[in-house]
C-alpha cells in the first residue's frame, strides 16, 4: 500500500527533525522538510505531497499562513497548521485559509496521527464532493443543451404542423372562395350575354354603358377584395400586433358564409353585454369599446376557421344520420363577450356533440374521427391560443351540441 507523503514546514530544525522522526514512526513518508514560506511554495510544487504540516510562524518575509494560502490556491494540497500560538487574531487568520486541521504544540504521537488521518479523510470527502459537483454541473449543462435541442425540435415540429394546418385551411378557403366567386361570375356572365342582345335591339347608350360598367366593377371589386382577404388570412406574422377580434371573426365569417348558406347551415355572430350567454341586445357603447388584444391575427383567424369548420362537419354528420327533425335548423353561433381581464369567444353548434369517450383527446395531434382528416386542426388551434397568445381553449357539450370556448386575456 502506498504510504502517505508528507511535507514538513518548520523553521526550528530540532523541532523539524523530531517531527520527521515521529511521522516516520507512524509509517508516513516524509518527502521534504523546509524552513521558510517561500521554500514551502516551491517545494510543494515540485513534490506534490499528499498533505503539508505547516508551522504558522516562520522566519522570513512570508509566514506559514500566507504560504498556506498560496499553496491552497494554486496546488490544492491539504494543510494542517502546527503552532504554539493560539491567540484569537492568529486563529482568525488561519481559519480564513480553510485549513484541514490545527494542532497545538506540544502534542502526542497518537494525537498527531488522528489529526493527519482526519485531515486526509476530510480532503478525500471534499474532493469527492467537488467531483460530484463537477459531474452534476456537467450533467446540468448537458441537460440544458438537450432541453434546448428538444425545444428547437419541438419548434420545428410545431412549425411543420402549423404549415400543414395552414395548407388544410387553405384547401377549405379555396372551396369558400369558389362559392364566393360563383355568384359574381354568374352576374358578369349575364351582363355580357345581355350586351349582345342590347346591341341587336339598339339599347346601348351612355346610361346602359355606365350601368353595365358600374355593375361589372362592383363584382370585380368584390372578387378582388376576396383575394385580399384570402392573402391577409395566410400572411405570416413574425410579431404580435394589436387587432380587433370581432373584426377578425367577421372577416372569417364573410369568407365562408356563402359556402355555409349553400350547405343550408346558418351562422350568426352576436356580441353579449354580459357572460350569461343569453342573446340580449348589444348596446352601441359596449360595441364601441371594441375587443382589442395583442397577438397574431392570421393565426387567430385560422383558429376561428378551424372551429367553424369543425361545427359544420359535426352538423353534416348529424344531418347524414337523419337526426335533425323537420323543424330543426342547422345553426352555428359565434358569441363574443367580455369578462374581467379577458375576452371570451364561444362557438357552438346544434350538431351531435362530442362523444364523451373522446372529448379528452380531441386536441391531441393527429387524432381525428374524420376519414379524410389529418387531425391537426384542433391541436394547432390549442397551440396557437395557449402557447402563442397566452389564452385558453377548451371544448364541452351543451346538451344541444358542442361548444368551443376561447379565452384571451386583455
Amino acid at each position: 500500500m502506498t504510504k502517505t507523503r508528507i511535507m514538513v514546514v518548520e523553521d526550528e530544525w530540532i523541532i523539524a527533525a523530531n517531527l520527521k522522526e515521529m511521522l516516520e514512526g507512524l509509517d508516513y513518508e516524509i518527502c521534504a522538510v523546509v524552513f521558510s514560506g517561500e521554500e514551502a511554495i516551491r517545494k510543494a510544487e515540485e513534490e506534490r505531497p499528499d498533505i503539508i504540516l505547516m508551522d504558522i510562524l516562520l522566519r522570513g518575509k512570508m509566514d506559514g499562513i500566507e504560504a498556506a494560502e498560496n499553496i491552497s490556491t494554486f496546488l490544492n494540497i491539504p494543510i494542517v497548521y502546527i503552532t504554539s500560538y493560539t491567540d484569537d487574531k492568529t486563529l482568525k487568520r488561519a481559519k480564513e485559509t480553510d485549513p484541514f486541521g490545527y494542532i497545538i504544540k506540544p502534542f502526542e504521537k497518537r494525537e498527531l496521527r488522528i489529526i493527519i488521518e482526519m485531515a486526509l479523510y476530510k480532503y478525500a470527502m471534499e474532493s469527492k464532493l467537488k467531483e460530484k459537483s463537477r459531474q452534476l454541473e456537467e450533467l446540468n449543462r448537458n441537460l440544458e443543451t438537450k432541453v434546448k435541442d428538444e425545444i428547437e425540435k419541438g419548434r420545428k415540429k410545431e412549425h411543420m404542423l402549423i404549415q400543414q394546418s395552414k395548407l388544410a385551411a387553405m384547401g377549405e378557403m379555396m372551396v369558400a372562395i369558389s362559392h364566393q366567386w360563383r355568384q359574381p361570375l354568374n352576374i358578369i356572365g349575364l351582363l355580357i350575354q345581355d350586351l349582345e342582345e342590347a346591341y341587336e335591339f339598339g339599347e346601348i347608350d351612355d346610361n346602359y354603358i355606365k350601368s353595365m360598367s358600374r355593375e361589372s366593377m362592383a363584382q370585380l371589386t368584390f372578387m378582388s377584395n376576396t383575394i385580399s382577404d384570402f392573402t391577409n388570412f395566410f400572411k405570416p406574422m413574425k410579431e404580435q400586433v394589436f387587432f380587433d377580434i370581432k373584426e377578425a371573426i367577421d372577416d372569417v365569417i364573410s369568407l365562408i358564409q356563402l359556402q355555409l348558406e349553400n350547405l343550408q347551415v346558418c351562422i350568426k355572430s352576436s356580441i353579449l353585454t354580459d357572460s350569461s350567454l343569453k342573446n340580449e341586445p348589444s348596446n352601441d357603447e359596449f360595441i364601441c369599446n371594441g375587443f382589442i388584444i395583442k397577438g397574431y391575427p392570421g393565426e387567430f383567424q385560422q383558429v376561428i376557421l378551424n372551429m367553424i369548420n369543425n361545427s359544420r362537419d359535426a352538423i353534416m354528420r348529424k344531418r347524414q344520420s337523419g337526426e335533425f327533425g323537420t323543424s330543426n335548423r342547422d345553426e352555428i353561433d359565434v358569441l363574443l363577450y367580455k369578462e374581467p381581464q379577458k375576452n371570451v369567444i364561444k362557438i357552438k353548434d346544434n350538431g351531435p356533440g362530442i362523444p364523451e369517450d373522446i372529448i379528452d383527446r380531441i386536441f391531441e395531434p393527429y387524432f381525428t374521427t374524420r376519414e379524410e382528416g389529418i387531425g391537426i386542426g384542433l391541436y394547432m388551434s390549442k397551440i396557437i391560443i395557449e402557447n402563442h397568445m397566452g389564452g385558453r381553449l377548451y371544448a364541452e357539450n351543451t346538451g344541444n351540441g358542442a361548444m368551443f370556448t376561447i379565452e384571451l386575456t386583455t
